[in-house]
């Protein structure tokens, strides 16, 4: 029934106006649509978001240019959608209108999950390799460290190994990718673990069980090799770099 007032409401303005010209009649009909559908009821009375964890609300509703008594059909949902998209934090975003008066902000954000130090400067990042800031990150300290140009490429290969290891993991300070092509590892202890190209879930397999059968990583040990196959060097933490080459070595 409201619907069909609008209607009427519309097609009385468009008589009303007939002799002005295009743009002061689109305007004048555009004001008197607006007029309309607010006396119905038709107007922004509540903005409800729903996933916003990090983003502030005053930074969102800032990037949503949407404001409360605004004609409900005026919101361009689509540029709104764009807008919102301005925000790092966010991965995915969708704005819809729930009639008569809210416009509902659904939000994905992104789940930073290292952080990231090239060229003196770190910032935090997603799986995915995307900056999602870089200040204020105290609150992030506990995540481990990635180094090299091409690490935000690769952090995610990294996540999902570590994820499959939990105890090495929780030891994991930093890793710095080397030649663009591997990881080294290190842990909280100063331990350096140096991950091969190829077969990376193997390798670490293998040191973690060496590490649960043998307790590997509580030794004093400076470097774990795992670049050759199926082969695991230990460099003794009392062995100086120019005579690793008679460092310990294990097969496993």
């Amino acid at each position: 029934m409201a619907l069909v007032a609008l209607g009427v409401i519309g097609g009385a303005v468009f008589m009303f106006s007939a002799h002005a010209t295009a743009a002061a009649w689109r305007g004048d009909l555009q004001q008197h649509w607006n007029r309309a559908a607010i006396a119905l009821g038709f107007e922004v009375r509540e903005i409800l978001v729903i996933g916003r964890q990090q983003i502030s609300e005053d930074e969102l509703l800032a990037h949503l240019g949407i404001t409360t008594g605004t004609p409900i059909f005026s919101v361009d949902l689509d540029t709104a959608q764009k807008l919102i998209h301005e925000i790092k934090w966010i991965d995915e975003a969708r704005v819809s209108r729930r009639l008569p008066d809210k416009i509902i902000v659904t939000l994905k954000e992104r789940v930073p999950v290292a952080l990231w130090q090239y060229q003196k400067k770190i910032s935090l990042i997603d799986a995915e390799g995307h900056v999602i800031r870089d200040h204020d990150l105290d609150a992030y300290r506990h995540l481990p460290l990635v180094v090299g140009i091409d690490a935000p490429a690769h952090v995610g290969e990294l996540a999902r190994l570590m994820q499959a290891e939990p105890t090495l993991a929780a030891d994991l300070a930093s890793a710095s990718r080397v030649g663009k092509r591997r990881w080294d590892l290190r842990l909280q202890n100063g331990l350096v673990i140096r991950l091969p190209e190829k077969n990376v879930e193997l390798a670490l397999s293998q040191l973690v069980r060496a590490a649960r059968d043998e307790g590997l990583l509580d030794k004093d040990i400076q470097v774990i090799d795992l670049r050759l196959p199926e082969k695991l060097t230990v460099t003794p933490a009392t062995v100086t770099t120019t005579t690793a080459d008679t460092a310990k070595k294990k097969n496993i």
